[in-house]
């Protein structure tokens, strides 16, 4: 029927329309009115046109309380919709304006809609976070929908009602747009959760002054989480000591002023090192952890702590924030000593009455810690230099092991080089570059190896890396034999060189072939003897 122009269906009991309707419109329909009728949802298939422009597309006066995606419809680059049109969704029962979303109506495409027309007006429309992914780019593309804002009034939450979108922009009050968590979503029955995605993605859970005595078992599973447990009754934390990892790293900030807690575990410490800020200021503290040393200075809060300083509370005088640190007042310890407050920086040894030093001991410690770090360091230079230290050891020692006997050895020299490089071959007489197997056989019967480096050689030619990696391991495994290396084009030490022959570069036992002193036979002759 490409010769439609009106589908006037308005005033009858039509419940539903079949998805993929008006996006697959081929033809000249411009009117399409289903006002008035007892539809309960609406397809994004349905509201988006394909054809170059239509006038009105009417949904007026139905029941309709939410959208639908039923055959994941997803919105391309490349996907074209109506130049422009009037789209009637008013007089619904929609709460939420999910057009728009990662698999239907992308975002980054509304521009697509520019000039579209839609009214929205008479819907009860809740303004809470699931509106945020629309307001948020609104701030910069806020007149592609300001003919979606200016029918788009919300009726709650209370703060909210009667504004617009627009006007909830202009006057910067995303953060207004949270969604309450309920018991279902794991908030806790005497806290108020919420999700407030316009303030770092956060999700609060208020549980202040609510007369908890110990720590719920149970918290919302969002991220970035920001727990407030003030004004409290709480004596210890070990309901913190049951959380498992994966609540513990959603945790952001956790507030727990203002309670009764005494003590604080290695555990619990342990568990704090994944959260951004913990506050503890205002309890009755009495003791700290060593374990605190796991945590940063300003990662906690623990206020004013007065308690009876001892020899091994001295570490606390290196742990605290320093003075000109943002977070010096997060936490001061005083020591009751001789009837006064002293604060622990200001504490030596000789005020606790603490044992002298044994420096005997000390140093003995410092000499093995020395010894060891030495051993260390002398094992990893050895390593790294290990080819350069057998190259030398061979040198200057004559190490010889059992020579191979004279009867398996059938060829003085074996020269490995490119035969693809003339040059080469003008100066080394051709030869052909054997198989792999013929490669060993050869070589395990040849007394010496000349290696000639080439540019084109340089990592490029595996054939060349296998004689390479057998030649070095000749060379190594038995003192009898020689092993030299011809740098032909004077070619760099690079990561494939460096694997086999580094240290000879290294001890500048290679000979260079353009060194213009016209020695090379002799220098050759003198290593091979």
């Amino acid at each position: 029927m490409t010769w439609i122009r009106v589908i006037d269906l308005s005033h009858n009991r039509l419940k539903n329309i079949d998805p993929g309707f008006l996006i697959n419109v081929n033809g000249n329909l411009f009117q399409f009115d289903v006002s008035h009728n007892h539809l309960t949802t609406l397809d994004i298939t349905n509201i988006l046109w394909s054809q170059i422009i239509f006038c009105t597309a009417n949904f007026s006066h139905n029941s309709i309380h939410s959208m639908t995606n039923k055959l994941e419809w997803k919105s391309q680059d490349t996907s074209v919709f109506s130049l422009e049109g009037l789209l009637d969704i008013s007089f619904n029962n929609l709460t939420h304006f999910s057009v728009f979303s990662e698999e239907g109506l992308n975002i980054k495409h509304a521009g697509k809609l520019y000039y579209w027309r839609i009214h929205l007006e008479g819907n009860p429309w809740i303004c809470d976070c699931k509106f945020y992914p629309i307001a948020k780019p609104s701030k910069t593309v806020v007149q592609i929908y300001n003919n979606v804002n200016i029918f788009l009034v919300c009726d709650s939450p209370i703060q909210l009602k009667m504004k617009t979108l627009t006007n909830i922009i202009a006057s910067s009050e995303l953060d207004q747009l949270i969604c309450n968590l309920s018991l279902a979503d794991r908030c806790p029955p005497e806290c108020n959760c919420f999700y407030q995605p316009a303030l770092e993605n956060k999700t609060v859970v208020d549980c202040s002054g609510s007369g908890l005595a110990r720590i719920p078992s149970a918290l919302p599973l969002y991220d970035h989480l920001q727990i407030d447990f003030t004004n409290n009754s709480i004596t210890n934390l070990k309901g913190i000591e049951h959380f498992r990892l994966k609540i513990v790293e959603r945790i952001k900030k956790l507030d727990l002023s203002n309670n009764k807690i005494i003590t604080i575990s290695d555990l619990v410490v342990y568990r704090f090192r994944k959260i951004q800020l913990v506050n503890i200021t205002s309890n009755a503290i009495k003791r700290l952890p060593r374990s605190l040393q796991m945590l940063k200075p300003c990662q906690i809060a623990l206020g004013q702590i007065i308690m009876k300083c001892k020899c091994e509370d001295l570490w606390l005088k290196i742990w605290l924030p320093l003075q000109y640190q943002s977070c010096a007042g997060n936490t001061q310890v005083l020591c009751e000593h001789n009837g006064l407050l002293r604060s622990i920086t200001e504490m030596e040894e000789v005020d606790l009455g603490c044992p002298e030093t044994n420096n005997n001991a000390s140093l003995l410690n410092i000499s093995i810690c020395s010894a060891f770090a030495a051993v260390i360091i002398i094992a990893s230079i050895i390593f790294k230099f290990r080819s350069e230290f057998f190259i030398l050891t061979r040198s200057l020692f004559n190490f010889v092991k059992k020579p191979v006997a004279p009867n398996c050895i059938k060829h003085d020299i074996y020269i490995s080089a490119n035969e693809d490089d003339p040059l080469v071959r003008k100066w080394d007489s051709a030869f052909g570059a054997p198989r792999e197997q013929e490669t060993i056989d050869v070589m395990s019967k040849s007394r010496n190896f000349i290696i000639l480096l080439s540019d084109i050689t340089n990592g490029t030619q595996e054939w060349n890396k296998k004689e390479w990696k057998y030649a070095w391991n000749y060379y190594k495994c038995d003192f009898s034999r020689n092993l030299i290396v011809i740098n032909y084009d004077f070619v760099k030490c690079d990561d494939t060189v460096k694997k086999f022959f580094r240290g000879f570069f290294t001890l500048r036992k290679v000979i260079n072939f353009s060194n213009f002193d016209n020695k090379i036979e002799e220098d050759i002759l003198t290593l091979l003897k």
